[in-house]
């Protein structure tokens, strides 16, 4: 079997990629009338099913919440625990500061970190 050289394979993925991307709006498109025809004015949260004909249609529809960290973690002790029951805490990680530690600290930090491989990304610049 021949192997693809680097050229042809560049030319092949900027082609592939054009084609995923007239795919993906196309059907974000179609999504959006979808959920317009399902749409329901009086449940903003929830699932709305329809069958059409050999078919059935699910549209789920959500709203975002996010906390305002700062203020909730200024007035954390003032609120009673039904409050604060509504809110989790979730530690992150930042990579910089982290990275700061390889050679002092890291190993203290590291039993409190999981590390796997992420997707490679691809650039292609012309």
């Amino acid at each position: 079997m021949d192997r693809i050289s680097l050229p042809e394979l560049i030319a092949a993925r900027i082609v592939a990629k054009h084609a995923e991307d007239k795919a993906a709006a196309a059907r974000r498109e179609i999504d959006a009338q979808i959920a317009a025809a399902l749409a329901d004015p009086s449940k903003p949260e929830g699932s709305i099913s329809q069958r059409a004909g050999d078919y059935k249609v699910t549209v789920t529809y959500g709203v975002t919440r996010k906390a305002d960290t700062e203020s909730l973690q200024r007035d954390w002790e003032h609120l009673p625990p039904h409050i604060r029951s509504g809110f989790r805490w979730k530690a992150d990680v930042t990579t910089a500061e982290i990275k700061k530690l390889e050679g002092v600290d890291l190993a203290v930090a590291a039993k409190y970190i999981t590390t796997s491989p992420s997707s490679p990304s691809i650039k292609i610049e012309a």
